[in-house]
């Protein structure tokens, strides 16, 4: 592996590192019987400048640095939408997602026949109960 791509995996992995636990020292602040977490010497600049600058950048500024730096995957098409709108099929599969037709039932070409059941005894009516002595 060449010292480029070494350079550019350390630099990903450093600022991944470093915005995880940004959030996570964020997501537990003001909870109940949560401490603060352990914080290894060192990363005054990415704890100071750069997650915060990290988050104040918009994404299409990110993506662009991203991209000029080749730290993107290459060889797929990004999809064509922006981040938070909801993904939509593409038009080639909309006939594949068409609701099909409700199939008519099938129909026998005997008469369905019953289970023959044993003949039910008459029901009695049943008496009346006798007045309640007062």
């Amino acid at each position: 592996m060449s010292s480029v791509a070494d350079v550019k995996r350390n630099l990903r992995e450093r600022s991944e590192q470093h915005l995880r636990r940004a959030v996570l020292s964020e997501l537990g602040r003001g909870q109940p019987s949560t401490v603060q977490p352990y914080r290894p010497p060192g990363g005054l600049f990415w704890r100071m400048l750069f997650v915060p600058l990290y988050r104040r950048l918009p994404w299409s500024v990110k993506e662009r640095a991203m991209g000029m730096l080749g730290m993107t995957a290459k060889g797929w098409q990004p999809p064509a939408r922006t981040p938070g709108e909801p993904w939509r099929p593409p038009p080639a599969a909309a006939p594949a997602l068409e609701p099909r037709p409700a199939l008519e039932p099938r129909r026998a070409a005997e008469p369905a026949l019953e289970p023959r059941r044993a003949a039910e005894p008459a029901l009695e009516p049943r008496p009346a109960d006798p007045p309640a002595a007062a």
